[in-house]
C-alpha cells in the first residue's frame, strides 16, 4: 500500500487537501518519539488521553512559516488540545530561531533526517497537520498549510465524539 498517500489509514477525503477518518476505521498513530528542538525526549505516547494536532514542518518551508502564527493561536486558543510539532529536516539552530521568533510554545519533535515521518502517511512535501483522536488514532489529515477555519471544525467533531 501506500503510505505516503495514505493507503491503509482509512482517510476520506473532506475537502481539498482535508482527510477525515470515521471512528470506526482509525488505526494508532505510528511511533513519535525524539529529541526536540528544546532537548528533551518527547514521545506522543505522553498525550494520550487528548485530542492531539502533530504538525511536520521546517524553518526553510514556505508554508510553515504561513501557516505557523494560526497554529500558535489554536494551541493558545485551546489549551484542552496538544499541539507538538515535527521539524523535518532542518537545521537545528534554523529551527531554533523560527520557534523563537513564531513564539511557538508547543514542543516539537527533531526528525532530522525524516525517518519519524516516513512511518507516517506524509504526502511529498510540507507541511502536513494530523489531528489525533484521545486514544491516538489518526482521525484527520491535512496536507498543506492548514488554516484555524479548517481545524476548528475537525477539533470540534473530535471533542464531541466523547
Amino acid at each position: 500500500m501506500d503510505q505516503a498517500a495514505g493507503g491503509g489509514f482509512g482517510f476520506v477525503q473532506q475537502a481539498p487537501n482535508s482527510d477525515f477518518v470515521p471512528i470506526g476505521s482509525r488505526k494508532p498513530a505510528p511511533d513519535l518519539t525524539g529529541p526536540t528542538v528544546a532537548g528533551p525526549e518527547l514521545s506522543l505516547v505522553a498525550f494520550r488521553g487528548k485530542i492531539t494536532v502533530v504538525n511536520f514542518w521546517a524553518s526553510w518551508c514556505a508554508p510553515c512559516r504561513a501557516e505557523t502564527p494560526g497554529l500558535v493561536r489554536m494551541a493558545a486558543d485551546n489549551p484542552e488540545v496538544a499541539f507538538v510539532g515535527v521539524n523535518e529536516k532542518d537545521n537545528l539552530s534554523a529551527a531554533k530561531a523560527f520557534v523563537r521568533d513564531n513564539d511557538v510554545a508547543y514542543p516539537s519533535i527533531v526528525d532530522r533526517i525524516g525517518t519519524l515521518a516516513a512511518r507516517w502517511p506524509v504526502p511529498p512535501g510540507l507541511p502536513s497537520t494530523f489531528v489525533l483522536d484521545r486514544e491516538g488514532r489518526l482521525a484527520a489529515r491535512f496536507t498543506g498549510g492548514v488554516l484555524p477555519d479548517e481545524l476548528t471544525p475537525v477539533l470540534a467533531r473530535l471533542q464531541a465524539e466523547t
